[in-house]
C-alpha cells in the first residue's frame, strides 16, 4: 500500500477469493466483530473501506443498500469493484488518503496497514477522514499465534521458490495444492483453485507483513484521540480485530 512496494503485486494477485454473487454467507467472509458493525449501520452512513481490495466487504455493504467507497493501490482491484458491485471506486495510496478530513461515518481496514511502510502513519491517516462521532473497524495481524512462524519459514522457501523458474513447479506441488485441498475441504466444496490461489499469495508471498500488538494499537489510539470500544482477539485467525470511536464534537 506504499510507494516503495512493488505496483503489480496486488494487480498480479489480487485478494479475490469471495464469489462475486455474494453466496456465502456473512460470517464466512468478515470476522464476527466487522459483521456485528455491518449489521448496526445506517444504510445513510457513509463508509470508506482502505484496502479494500476486490470488493469482500463492498459487496455486502451494497448488498444491503449502504453508501460505500473503496479505495485500493490496485488499479485491477478498484476496477473489479466498479464492474461487480457498481460502487464508486479510487486507486490511492494507504498512507496518503485521497479525502478531506472527517469524511467518513465509518472507515474499515479490514487485514491493511500492517501490509504498508508505516502502520502506525496509515492509522492515522485512517483517524483523520474519520468524523468526529464515527467509527473504525480495524484488523491486524497478531505478533503470536502460528502465522508469524508459517510465513517467516515455510514462506520464505515458498517466495524463494517462486523466484527461480526452475522451482516455482515444486511450489505448486508442494505449497499451492495442499493448501487448496485444506480450503477446499474447509469451505465444504466452495473454494475454488483461483480463490485458494489468491488467499495463498497474500499470506506467503506479500511483500511486507508487520505483526502488531494490541497495546501498540492502543498507544496509537491515544496519540489520534480515539478509543478501542470493542476488541476480539479472533481466535483460531491470524488476525485481531478492534472496533475503534472518535470522540464527537463538543
Amino acid at each position: 500500500m506504499e510507494p516503495t512496494e512493488s505496483p503489480t503485486f496486488y494487480d498480479q494477485h489480487p485478494f479475490d477469493w469471495v464469489p462475486p454473487e455474494g453466496s456465502e454467507a456473512i460470517e464466512t467472509v468478515v470476522s464476527p466483530l466487522l459483521a456485528k458493525l455491518i449489521e448496526s449501520l445506517d444504510p445513510n452512513s457513509l463508509v470508506l473501506d482502505i484496502g479494500c481490495g476486490a470488493g469482500r466487504v463492498l459487496g455486502i455493504l451494497a448488498r444491503k443498500s449502504i453508501r460505500c467507497i473503496g479505495l485500493d493501490r490496485s488499479r485491477v482491484s478498484v476496477g473489479l469493484i466498479v464492474e461487480r458491485y457498481h460502487r464508486p471506486g479510487v486507486v490511492g495510496d494507504n498512507l496518503h488518503l485521497p479525502f478531506p478530513d472527517a469524511t467518513a461515518d465509518v472507515v474499515i481496514s479490514d487485514g491493511v496497514i500492517h501490509h504498508t511502510e508505516d502502520p502506525a502513519a496509515a492509522f492515522a491517516e485512517n483517524c483523520r477522514i474519520l468524523k468526529p462521532g464515527g467509527r473504525m473497524y480495524l484488523a491486524v495481524y497478531k505478533p503470536y499465534g502460528r502465522y508469524p512462524w508459517i510465513y517467516t519459514y515455510p514462506g520464505a522457501v515458498v517466495r524463494f521458490g517462486l523466484r527461480h523458474r526452475w522451482a516455482t513447479p515444486f511450489v505448486t506441488v508442494f505449497a499451492q495444492a495442499p493448501y487448496f485441498l485444506v480450503h477446499f475441504i474447509r469451505s465444504k466444496g466452495r473454494r475454488t483453485w483461483a480463490g485458494a490461489r489468491n488467499l495463498f499469495f497474500d499470506y506467503f508471498v506479500t511483500p511486507r507483513i508487520a505483526f502488531l500488538p494490541r497495546a501498540v494499537v492502543e498507544g496509537w489510539c491515544a496519540k489520534q484521540g480515539v478509543r478501542v470500544v470493542e476488541y476480539d482477539e479472533n481466535r483460531g485467525a491470524s488476525v485481531h480485530c478492534f472496533c475503534i470511536a472518535k470522540a464527537p464534537r463538543s
